[in-house]
């Protein structure tokens, strides 16, 4: 079928606009909501890419700056609508930001602000520490993880991670107001941001035990049926402790505090004591303390071949808090990859991938961003800088190999495909920052296009954002209650992988771009977690 792809959800004035045809046509035009022409211009051939299989033509209306909803018409095939404007990402970013609300476990939300998303609370009782004989803990609160119920201390800590580095990096992301209760901190009322990261945060102290280390994960012992959550009354239990979990906990808490001090000094010097603590339990237990799912248990494992990339990230971040050199020299040691490079040359040319990774699963990029943030000139400073221009420009290369621009190759379309994405969107805004230049802006602005529904399923992956926006992620509450989905979810997308039943009848042959059904029962395509929101939350503030 011809189509035209093109972001449903828009553009900001200044920025580069394309749409991309998978049929040929010499011409095209822009018309407003009334139907007028108020552009026209030609098409230009790519050819065919590997990744979309389409045999693809780029529309370029960049020169449309006139704030308006329009659409593409070539020949007699019309696009989705879109608007142009310096507010196109407004309703977006609230959006995306509110989702976390709505997540809220134990009792923290209010009909006022979830409205017919409300539930009731939720996961109130104590959990059982899995495998001792010691008392039940309350570790009431935080955010739901994804489709299910578990809450995962290292994958909380990176969604608040990648949140308050957008403060960090972009602090008008404090004005961004979403509609959630006002929080009372020592110098008046929190930004809504910090607010709802609180809420992850308070959690997370929950999850440190005294000696402090810190519980890997709190679900019940297998993954509950699609039911509401305060229908779900099994056991919950705390499993088993973890270096990967206390070392991000020693990092989030110390980032965490250098945003929360301003507004709130006594609730900063708590987190960052709780940092330290978690800091010298990983300095008494040098050896990794990994983790594997009980016998049995079919709840998120999040698990990790080593934890030196989160050593080295809860280094970093805490020489970022305190500018003590002992935490440099620590993250220096980290780099074990020390057999990665020459000393006499190691941070002028060693730019390893694993220092621009951002996920759960490597964290060293994290580590890499408060570097940036301690801007000291520093050796390290020097390295990390260098990694994230390299990798950069690295996703700068891949956007020109296909007509999409879009800076992934067919083997990043892999499980969270679109996080995938979004921690390239990172470290592009983030290159952006330390040397602007418009090959970063206009990839940026490819990899937002692509997720709002310039691709080759011509779906928006962001839930009530765009005319074609996906409708069925897979989430409990709102399948339970019979919902449309919240607005503002993002999908894990496309996965080459097809590791659910319903998504293994598509042909192994599909093009990478191709490999998405919009159904409640793909969680290997269609799931939602909370470090697939959260990178997207950074990436707009880098637009604000």
């Amino acid at each position: 079928m011809n189509k035209i792809f093109v972001n449903q959800v828009g553009f900001m004035p200044d920025s580069k606009k394309k749409a991309v045809l998978n049929f040929k046509a010499e011409e095209f035009q822009v018309i407003d909501a009334n139907g007028n022409p108020v552009f026209k211009g030609e098409v230009s051939h790519f050819g065919t890419d590997e990744i979309s299989g389409e045999d693809t033509y780029v529309a370029d209306f960049t020169q449309v700056t006139n704030q308006g909803t329009y659409k593409i018409l070539a020949g007699d095939v019309s696009s989705a609508s879109f608007f142009v404007g310096d507010n196109a990402f407004d309703k977006l970013m609230k959006d995306v930001c509110k989702c976390f609300y709505y997540l809220r476990c134990g009792h923290g939300m209010d009909k006022k602000y979830a409205g017919k998303y409300f539930h009731e609370p939720c996961h109130l009782t104590k959990a059982t520490v899995y495998g001792e004989d010691a008392f039940p803990v309350d570790v009431c609160g935080g955010w739901h993880d994804a489709g299910d119920f578990g809450r995962y201390s290292t994958a909380g800590a990176v969604a608040v991670a990648h949140l308050l580095y957008g403060v960090r990096f972009f602090p008008m992301l404090l004005d961004v107001e979403f509609d959630i209760p006002k929080v009372s901190c020592e110098k008046g009322v929190l930004p809504d941001i910090l607010a709802e990261v609180k809420v992850e945060l308070d959690f997370l102290m929950k999850m440190q035990r005294e000696d402090g280390s810190v519980w890997h994960k709190v679900t019940t012992f297998s993954h509950a049926p699609f039911i509401m959550p305060e229908e779900d009354e099994e056991e919950l239990f705390l499993f088993n402790v973890s270096s990967l979990a206390t070392a991000d906990i020693a990092a989030v808490f110390a980032l965490a505090y250098t945003v929360y001090r301003i507004v709130d000094k006594e609730y900063a010097d708590k987190l960052l004591n709780r940092s330290l603590k978690a800091y010298k339990w990983l300095e008494d237990h040098s050896e990794a303390v990994l983790f594997k799912n009980a016998d049995g248990s079919n709840t998120g494992e999040y698990p990790e071949n080593e934890d030196y990339s989160n050593r080295f990230w809860a280094a970093a971040s805490l020489y970022e808090a305190t500018g003590e050199k002992k935490y440099y020299e620590d993250a220096l040691k980290q780099k074990p990859f020390i057999e990665n490079y020459d000393k006499s040359d190691a941070f002028k040319e060693y730019t390893g991938d694993i220092f621009t990774c951002l996920g759960w699963a490597d964290v060293a990029g994290l580590g890499v961003l408060s570097l940036i943030l301690q801007d000291d000139e520093s050796e390290l400073y020097t390295f990390a800088k260098a990694a994230i221009l390299h990798e950069a420009d690295r996703l700068v290369s891949n956007g020109t190999a296909n007509g999409f621009g879009l800076c992934m190759k067919k083997e990043n379309f892999i499980w969270g495909s679109n996080m995938e994405l979004l921690k390239y969107l990172m470290v592009l805004t983030v290159a952006n920052v330390l040397e602007p230049n418009d090959k970063y802006a206009n990839t940026i602005t490819a990899g937002l296009d692509y997720l709002l529904g310039c691709n080759s399923m011509d779906v928006s992956y962001v839930t009530g954002n765009g005319e074609k926006a996906f409708k069925n992620p897979h989430l409990r509450p709102t399948f339970a209650a019979k919902l449309d989905a919240w607005p503002g979810l993002v999908s894990g997308g496309p996965n080459t992988g097809l590791q659910d039943e319903r998504a293994s009848k598509l042909s192994k042959n599909t093009p990478p771009m191709k490999c998405y059904i919009d159904h409640v029962d793909c969680y290997s395509l269609n799931e939602i977690t909370i470090y697939w929101n959260s990178p997207l939350v950074f990436v707009l503030a880098g637009l604000l």
